[in-house]
């Protein structure tokens, strides 16, 4: 059982955090190689314009989180409020209601899907010749819909009891089927709806798994009665506002490959969408460090909300470490990489983008820090209302570049709104969580700085120069780092850690 934060040594909260964050991140990193060596394949072996509507498939399949009503997140939050608080025994009660609601609104969800799939391959402009498999392969989706959304509210629950080991047993298989399921099912067929009953099985097969695994860990029956009025109000309440980023935000994600598709073509989207899967594997650190923080701010505010600022200190120092080294390895070798990997015609379609793309990845990875933190605040109003004025932004800047600048301008598009959502993400953390001007700004100085040796390296054509000059600036970057950002107790864990390496971790009794 976990034990309240106070209740905890610094030294056990730290091997805590190591350990969790590991879990999350480690676990998803078997995917990723999966996905590097199964996307060259998929391209062959079904052509551009299958692999553009698969990508879209994907992107379906993680969408569908939309219907759950922000409840998987909204039970993370109290549960893990009510484990902080030691309200131990409200947890079940809490966790039979959210769940009976989510398996309604997986029903709900998946009709409405079924019905529109007909206009949304209309929308797509799907070719005549693959009409058939693609609605067949959305009508498939659409069952899928209950187990994709009973999901997140069953390792939500886990995650508020910072159980990371079982989710990760579970989503780490899930992220291989993804990629390698499509490949079990090309000696039989390279049809899109029979390469999506692979994504659909492992969907259902995991859900079961999570189901056990969260029983177990609750120790009791997960949906003894019909939800409890008073605990539904509560989540709702949280969980209404959390639904309006769950739709706006994805929508903004993904739309840039709708309005590919639409305006350019659903080859454009295969030259789009194959960086940008590189690319977007990279969230495996912000997801893997947000979702151990995430529960660890909603208990720790529940009993001492005046621990935003250093909440929001480590989440920024643990993202620019993390992140700034990988991007800065994409921006600097993207065009030779992309040439290997797929092909000359990708690499040069597709390099900027992929820079672009990255630059922007980074960037998000700082609002994701005041994104998570508002929202441990219970503040999912503040992040929804955001989103809604950041949305006819984007959707206007992206129509207008993707139009006069073809791929590389929907790239773009997509870096600036991921610069305007981080300002405002920060500026909302001073006013909502009474983070310090100091903090923000000493924050803004690390984005800003990194941010401009990423820029300044697409400006340099030669790819060995590029290599050469992306040396100096982590060099420069690990230097500042060391210097400027982290503190003496920082300082003195990271060496304690790298003099440790190798030995045998030892438990305090």
């Amino acid at each position: 059982m976990i034990q309240p934060i106070g209740g905890t040594s610094s030294s056990t909260k730290r091997a805590s955090l190591t350990r969790n964050l590991s879990y999350n991140i480690c676990g998803q990193l078997l995917p990723l190689v999966v996905a590097a060596v199964s996307i060259p394949i998929l391209i062959r072996h079904i052509g551009t314009d299958r692999f553009g509507l698969l990508t879209i498939a994907w992107m379906v399949v993680g969408y569908f989180n939309l219907f759950d009503l922000g409840l998987g997140r909204a039970l993370t939050k109290l549960v893990a409020d009510r484990i902080g608080t030691g309200r131990i025994d409200e947890v079940v009660p809490l966790v039979s209601s959210g769940l009976a609601l989510m398996i309604g609104l997986g029903i709900i969800g998946a009709i409405t899907v079924g019905v529109a799939t007909p206009a949304l391959t209309h929308v797509l402009h799907v070719p005549a010749r693959y009409e058939n498999e693609t609605e067949n392969a959305f009508y498939l989706l659409a069952l899928s819909i209950p187990a994709v959304i009973l999901t997140t509210g069953l390792r939500g629950v886990l995650e508020a009891y910072q159980r990371f080991d079982i989710t990760n047993a579970v989503r780490t298989p899930l992220g291989l089927w993804t990629f390698g399921g499509p490949l079990c099912v090309l000696p039989f067929s390279n049809r899109l709806d029979w390469i999506v009953v692979s994504l659909v099985v492992g969907r259902f097969i995991s859900v079961c798994v999570y189901w056990y695994c969260t029983s177990r860990q609750v120790g009791k029956r997960l949906i003894r009665a019909l939800p409890d009025r008073s605990v539904c109000r509560e989540m709702l309440s949280f969980g209404g506002w959390m639904t309006i980023s769950n739709i706006v935000s994805p929508l903004m994600v993904y739309m840039d490959r709708f309005f590919i598709g639409a305006l350019l073509g659903t080859s454009a989207v295969a030259f789009y969408t194959t960086p940008y899967e590189v690319v977007f594997k990279l969230n495996i650190i912000s997801e893997g460090l947000f979702g151990v923080l995430f529960p660890l701010m909603a208990s720790r505010f529940a009993v001492d909300r005046s621990a935003s600022a250093a909440m929001l200190s480590l989440g920024s120092k643990l993202i620019a470490a993390s992140l700034f080294p990988l991007v800065l390895g994409i921006v600097a070798l993207a065009q030779p990489f992309l040439g290997v990997w797929v092909g000359p015609a990708f690499a040069q379609h597709s390099a900027l983008v992929m820079q672009l793309l990255a630059i922007g990845l980074f960037i998000n990875g700082f609002s994701k820090v005041a994104f998570n933190l508002i929202q441990a605040q219970g503040r999912a109003d503040v992040t929804a209302k955001l989103h809604l004025i950041e949305l006819p932004v984007y959707v206007a800047v992206l129509v207008l570049f993707t139009r006069h600048a073809g791929i590389v301008g929907a790239a773009a598009g997509w870096t600036l709104r991921m610069m305007l959502d981080a300002g405002l993400l920060y500026w909302m953390s001073a006013r909502v969580a009474h983070v310090k001007p100091r903090v923000i700004w000493n924050t803004a100085a690390l984005a800003l700085g990194a941010t401009a040796l990423l820029c300044g390296l697409l400006f340099v054509h030669d790819s060995t120069v590029r290599i050469v000059l992306a040396a100096v600036a982590l060099a420069v970057f690990g230097w500042s780092f060391w210097r400027w950002v982290l503190d003496e107790d920082d300082r003195n864990a990271v060496t304690r850690v790298l003099t440790n390496l190798g030995r045998p971790e030892r438990v305090d009794p």
